[in-house]
């Protein structure tokens, strides 16, 4: 799912595009990153697949805070228009599939659609990846019916027979959702059924839902425009049976896709992103931050926050590679009893000589 249009200027194939900071994903660390780099005035553009991210996969986050509840996609378009507001740009739509470090010490990106970026530091926020099914048709398919966020595309299949493709609670979520929507609902797992109690019951009286446990995808069939159906192997049989479907929804879960910067940074056994306290990577000039990282906890409001740390830590790069100091500190004032109010400001100092 993509929301929004590409803005910044370029086309493929052409020109390299040159920015000051390039962000790789727009999840709610890609976006705050860049918020925090554009209120600093630095020219940002953030490139993602789409706009929010993992927040898609969320209904509802009441744990942010300052907000009682909001969707996951509402809180990604809130911060995406408050980045934008100081200068953010976004092209969402393509995948950035190669970083390389040059000689002089910035960076040169490669888009899925061919498009090449020039940066003088990158933040990696492109979080993790949902994992694919690994079958025939399924690339073919992407879109066209095989989709992997229900809750994003769910609504699109109201009325069709559809399967999911899960394990543990998302799968189960995944197949009560469509199960409201769908006349028809297969749920193809690997595995005996497990997960929230609840969830498995809630499933389990679905009177429009068929459980195929212990089962797995073989290759998704189509007329070449559109999926039309399934193909699925018991694995303990060997039989195949055909799921006659018009919408895949996979739900196995996600990994850290980071294996193209994998020269530029370390990896923990988990292929997550080592980082320091502040966001950077081994590679200067190169920050992460986010469920791409090795930083415990993912939640929206811990990624946000570890998005703020290496802005601010890029934009110090950014200013010693001009040739400048800079100073972060607290800057506070006190008046009669009322409570220090605190503040981080930028300082910057010119270098002498």
């Amino acid at each position: 799912m993509s929301l929004g249009v590409a803005e910044a200027a370029g086309a493929p194939g052409g020109d390299v595009e040159r920015h000051e900071v390039v962000v790789v994903g727009a999840g709610i660390a890609g976006l705050t990153a860049a918020l925090y780099l554009a209120r600093q005035g630095v020219d940002v553009l953030v490139v993602s697949r789409d706009l929010g991210g993992q927040l898609l996969q969320a209904s509802v986050i009441e744990n942010y805070p300052g907000i009682e509840a909001i969707k996951g996609t509402d809180l990604a378009m809130r911060v995406e228009k408050q980045a934008k507001t100081f200068g953010a740009k976004t092209r969402y739509g393509e995948q950035i599939v190669r970083i390389d470090r040059l000689e002089d010490g910035s960076f040169e990106l490669e888009s899925s659609r061919g498009r090449r970026y020039r940066a003088e530091a990158v933040i990696l926020a492109f979080g993790k990846t949902p994992k694919r099914m690994n079958v025939p048709g399924e690339d073919e398919y992407d879109g066209r019916g095989v989709s992997y966020c229900t809750i994003c595309d769910g609504p699109l299949f109201r009325g069709k027979k559809t399967v999911v493709v899960g394990v543990g609670d998302q799968g189960l979520e995944a197949v009560a959702l469509l199960a409201g929507l769908c006349p028809k609902v297969y749920y193809v797992t690997p595995t005996r059924l497990f997960g929230d109690p609840d969830l498995v019951a809630r499933v389990r009286a679905a009177p429009n839902v068929e459980i195929l446990e212990n089962h797995e995808p073989v290759r998704v069939l189509g007329d070449g425009r559109r999926v039309t159906g399934l193909v699925v192997r018991d694995k303990n049989t060997g039989e195949e049976r055909t799921l006659e479907v018009e919408g895949v929804f996979v739900e196995l879960g996600y990994e850290a896709k980071t294996g193209f910067v994998k020269h530029l940074v370390d990896l923990n056994e988990n292929g997550e992103i080592i980082v320091d306290k502040m966001g950077r990577t081994r590679t200067p000039g190169l920050f992460a931050a986010g469920d791409v990282t090795d930083i415990p906890f993912k939640q929206a409001v811990i990624s946000a926050g570890e998005a703020a740390k290496a802005a601010l830590a890029a934009f110090n790069y950014l200013q010693k590679r001009k040739g400048r100091n800079v100073e972060i500190r607290g800057d506070w004032k006190k008046t009669g009893k009322v409570k220090p109010k605190v503040s981080m400001r930028l300082s910057l100092k010119k270098r002498k000589g």
